[in-house]
């Protein structure tokens, strides 16, 4: 396989998809490529003895349980880090990870796997090449990547692809025969890419999480996307009609708005831990076989409340899209739908939100407060001209309100609140 037998544009699983699996490790690499996954990303570093480490950072802090920079290590101790993946990213992967040298990712997925190697530090591009080279590993299934112009250079005197990241200047990609840039998803316009193309230059864009982000750099016109979460990106994971929290482990699009919430062994549910905030998360892998009308069933465990029970709640927002809905920052900007909360004194409360401001559309009094502890059972449907939200122990609200057709996108969230989910099912 090489890159030029890739359709446009193409997902690289950034850090090898740090959203779903520990990122940079070999274990990580190998569930991207048994996804399907055709391209996965290194960043690559010198060290102490002229060995080359994959990690992001420049010091070994966030991902092992180790301190100090990475350039210290040698190849002997790089081998003895331990990356805790139960801190970095949660359950479902054991303790005791190593951080992989460059040389290993070549040798088990060199002219297997299409690779797209990043120097992350000024003195890897070099050494990279002469590591490439030494293994055979074919140039034409191979993007290496730098934001430095004297990297790009050095690569493509030695006949290998590169992408000048962070830069829009194609003219001077063009001059230096650079024939990729890679600039912040941010940057990407339709004026960019028309340029680029005119060159004969392609534009990769980092870092695209969201569909809706996906959908417009794809708009602009870029040929590649780098994203923590391929499989979602791609739209290759299908859409789920009920959770699998029971898995304990992260799945396509389930995205932080303000968090990203944790897994609850005991109980195989997910949900968020008491906090003085308001807090979402994207389901992204969940939608309803309808989302022009449709049921969601779910159970819902408040574990603690606050003080003003009527301000203690959970919620299920159900939006147009993915994008993100962030109540606690007081502005949410594209993320319209319906948001549905239990509140800690047992009532229900329906809201319409409009660019992330939302407004009661109706709500009920004298509910009964629930048990802390045990789970509640919840029923939303939405038809073509109503909503109605049933807690099945005790009332329904339904409101008349066709604003929003179809609503496929379900966000979860708690305020102020320990709150926990499962038994989420679409009907």
């Amino acid at each position: 396989m090489s890159f030029a037998d890739l359709s446009r544009p193409f997902v690289i699983a950034h850090r090898g998809g740090s959203l779903q699996v520990p990122e940079h490790t070999m274990e990580g690499y190998r569930v991207a490529v048994a996804q399907g996954l055709a391209v996965i990303e290194q960043d690559v570093s010198t060290l102490a003895d002229g060995g080359l480490g994959v990690m992001h950072d420049g010091t070994v802090d966030r991902m092992t349980t180790s301190s100090g920079n990475v350039a210290d290590h040698t190849s002997v101790s790089w081998k003895q880090l331990d990356i805790d993946a139960s801190v970095t990213l949660g359950g479902g992967w054991p303790d005791g990870l190593r951080p992989p040298l460059f040389e290993e990712v070549l040798t088990e997925f060199g002219n297997r796997v299409l690779l797209c190697a990043e120097a992350k530090s000024s003195d890897a591009m070099g050494p990279m090449i002469d590591a490439l080279e030494r293994r055979g590993i074919s140039p034409a299934s191979v993007l290496l990547q730098s934001f430095a112009l004297a990297d790009c250079r050095l690569a493509r005197s030695r006949g290998w692809a590169v992408i000048w990241l962070g830069s829009t200047d194609v003219a001077r990609a063009a001059a230096e025969g650079i024939s990729w840039i890679g600039p912040e998803a941010g940057h990407v316009t339709p004026r960019v890419c028309r340029a680029a193309h005119a060159a004969g230059i392609e534009v990769a864009c980092y870092t695209v999480n969201r569909r809706h982000q996906r959908d417009a750099v794809i708009a602009d016109g870029v040929d590649a996307i780098f994203s923590d979460d391929p499989l979602y990106i791609a739209g290759e994971t299908g859409r789920r009609t009920s959770d699998l929290f029971a898995r304990q482990g992260w799945l396509p699009g389930m995205l932080p708005d303000t968090s990203r919430g944790r897994f609850y062994p005991d109980d195989s549910s997910w949900g968020f831990d008491v906090s003085d905030t308001v807090t979402s998360t994207l389901m992204g892998f969940l939608a309803p076989p309808d989302p022009e009308a449709f049921t969601l069933q779910l159970d819902v465990r408040v574990d603690r409340i606050c003080a003003d029970s009527h301000r203690c709640r959970g919620s299920v927002f159900l939006s147009t899209d993915d994008h993100p809905y962030r109540p606690s920052s007081g502005s949410s900007p594209g993320a319209n739908g319906y948001l549905f909360l239990l509140r800690g004194d047992g009532d229900l409360e329906i809201h319409r939100v409009v660019e992330g401001a939302a407004t009661t559309l109706a709500s009920s009094t004298g509910g009964r407060a629930p048990t802390l502890g045990t789970y509640v059972r919840l029923r939303i449907t939405v038809t073509g001209s109503e909503l109605s939200f049933t807690r099945t122990d005790t009332e329904t609200l339904t409101v008349a309100d066709a604003t929003y057709r179809p609503v496929p996108v379900v966000h979860l969230g708690s305020a102020f609140a320990g709150v926990r989910f499962k038994n989420v099912v679409f009907a």
